[in-house]
C-alpha cells in the first residue's frame, strides 16, 4: 500500500512500511490506547476504530462519538457493542486482524463478550492489548477503581521523582504524558511489536496487560537505581532530596533560569568540563567562586545565576551558547518548537492536513527505509462502516440489516 512519508521534513513515496499487512481493531477510547494505535497507524499498520453506538429519544442507532485528536491515518467504523449482531460483528472482524485493542477497566469486555478468550477462540493469532491504569491483576480494590494520570504516577512511586528546588519537597505531576503516554502507550506499542514477533515463531497470539502504574516505573529504571545506590540522595520520605539532588534543580549548575523577556532557559552543565563552558558564556571565573561541589553555596549561587541571566533576553543567551557544550538550551512552547531550525531541519513536526497553520509531531523514531507517514487526515467517525464490512466478508444484503437493525451505523448517504 503506497504512503505519504515524512523524511527529515521532506515529503516522499514508498510502497512499503514497516507494519504493511498489519490490521489492527481498537475500541475507541481516551488517552493511551487511541496513541499507541496512531503510532501503529504511522508505521503503516491499518487501524480500525470502532467507535460507539447509543439510542436517541426516538430509540434510533446514532453514531456516540467525536473526531478523535489521534485518528490520524486510522479508518473508523461503528458498531452497537450492547447488541447481540453488533457482537458477532466485531468477533468477524477479529477474525481477520493481527491485534485487538481496548481501553476499558478490568471485565468489561468480558462482560460484552468481547474479552480475550472470546476473540482468541475464533483467532489463536490474535494479539490482544490491554490498556488499563492499575492492570489486570493486583488489589481488586484498586484495579477496578478510576484513576487519572498523577494516580497512576503516584501508586507506581514515579511522581515523587518530579520534584524541584524551591517547592519543599512537594511532588509536582507533569501534564499527562508520563502516565498516560510513556508509561502507557508507549510500552503497549511495545508490547504489540513484541508480539507480533514472537507470533512469527509460535504462530500464536497472547494478551498484553499494559498499565501505567508498571510502564511509568519502568521507563524510571535508572532513577530507581540510583536513589537505592545513593547516587541520587534522598530525604527523609525516600523522595530525591530537592536540596541536594543534581538531577532536580538543587544546583545552580543544573537548573531553569529565568531571562530578562520572562522567558527561560534551561541549564544542565553536570559536568566540570561543561561547568566551565558554561562560566565563560555567563562572564565567570571559577576561581573567583565557591567550589562547585559545596552543596551549601548552591542557593546563593543560584541567586547569583538569576541576576545574571536577568540581563539579557532568552535568545540572547541562545546567541551565546549556541553549538557550545555549555548545555544551555532555551525552554521554547510549542509553537516556537515547530519553528526551531534544528528541527525543521529534522522534519521533528509536520503540517497537519488540512488545517492551515496548525502543526503536530512527526512520526518517531526516523527509519532509514520504512520511515513513518506523514500525518494523514482523520476519519469522521463511522465513516468506514460499510466499506469495512464488505471487505472482511459481510454481503451487501447482510451490512444491510446490521444498518436497518441499527447493530452498525454509517455515514449519511454511504453507499452499499
Amino acid at each position: 500500500r503506497s504512503q505519504v512519508l515524512w523524511v527529515m521534513g521532506v515529503v516522499v513515496r514508498q510502497c512499503v512500511m514497516a507494519l504493511a499487512g498489519v490490521r489492527v481493531l481498537e475500541l475507541a477510547g481516551i488517552g493511551p490506547g487511541p496513541l499507541a494505535a496512531c503510532v501503529l497507524a504511522d508505521f503503516g499498520a491499518d487501524v480500525i476504530t470502532i467507535v460507539r453506538v447509543s439510542r436517541n429519544k426516538k430509540g434510533e442507532a446514532v453514531v456516540d462519538s467525536e473526531p478523535s485528536t489521534l485518528g490520524r491515518g486510522k479508518r473508523s467504523i461503528a458498531i452497537d457493542l450492547k447488541a447481540k449482531e453488533g457482537i458477532e460483528a466485531v468477533k468477524k472482524l477479529a477474525k481477520q486482524s493481527d491485534v485487538f485493542i481496548e481501553p476499558f477497566r478490568p471485565g468489561t469486555v468480558e462482560k460484552l463478550g468481547i474479552g480475550p478468550e472470546d476473540l482468541m477462540a475464533v483467532n489463536p493469532r490474535l494479539i490482544y492489548g490491554r490498556m488499563t491504569g492499575w492492570g489486570q491483576g493486583g488489589d481488586p480494590k484498586v484495579s477496578l477503581s478510576a484513576g487519572h494520570d498523577s494516580n497512576y504516577l503516584a501508586l507506581s512511586g514515579a511522581l515523587s521523582l518530579f520534584v524541584g528546588h524551591g517547592r519543599e519537597g512537594m511532588p509536582m505531576p507533569p501534564i499527562n504524558f508520563a502516565g498516560d503516554y510513556a508509561g502507557g502507550a508507549m510500552m503497549l506499542v511495545m508490547g504489540v511489536l513484541l508480539s507480533l514477533l514472537e507470533r512469527q515463531r509460535s504462530n500464536k497470539g497472547q494478551v498484553i496487560d499494559a498499565a501505567m502504574v508498571d510502564g511509568a516505573n519502568y521507563v524510571a529504571l535508572p532513577v530507581f537505581k540510583w536513589l537505592q545506590s545513593g547516587f541520587v540522595p534522598t530525604n527523609d520520605q525516600g523522595f530525591p532530596d530537592a536540596r541536594s539532588s543534581i538531577l532536580n534543580q538543587a544546583s545552580h549548575f543544573g537548573n531553569v533560569y529565568r531571562c530578562k523577556d520572562g522567558k527561560f532557559v534551561t541549564v544542565q552543565a553536570l559536568e566540570p568540563q561543561f561547568y566551565k563552558i558554561l562560566l565563560k558564556g555567563m562572564g565567570l571565573k571559577e576561581d573567583e567562586l565557591p567550589p562547585r561541589a559545596d552543596i551549601s553555596q548552591w542557593p546563593k549561587l543560584i541567586e547569583r545565576f538569576q541576576q545574571i541571566f536577568e540581563t539579557k533576553t532568552r535568545d540572547e543567551w541562545g546567541a551565546i551558547f549556541y553549538g557550545t557544550d555549555a548545555c544551555v538550551a532555551p525552554v521554547l512552547s510549542a509553537e516556537e518548537a515547530a519553528a526551531n531550525p534544528h528541527n525543521v531541519k529534522r522534519g521533528t513536526f509536520a503540517p497537519t492536513p488540512g488545517e492551515a497553520g496548525q502543526f503536530e509531531p512527526a512520526p518517531a523514531p526516523k527509519l532509514s527505509r520504512t520511515p513513518g507517514s506523514a500525518p494523514r487526515p482523520a476519519p469522521k467517525p463511522a465513516q468506514h462502516t460499510v466499506e469495512v464490512l464488505l471487505a472482511t466478508g459481510f454481503s451487501e444484503e447482510e451490512v444491510a440489516a446490521l444498518l436497518a437493525q441499527g447493530a452498525v451505523v454509517g455515514t449519511p448517504g454511504a453507499k452499499l
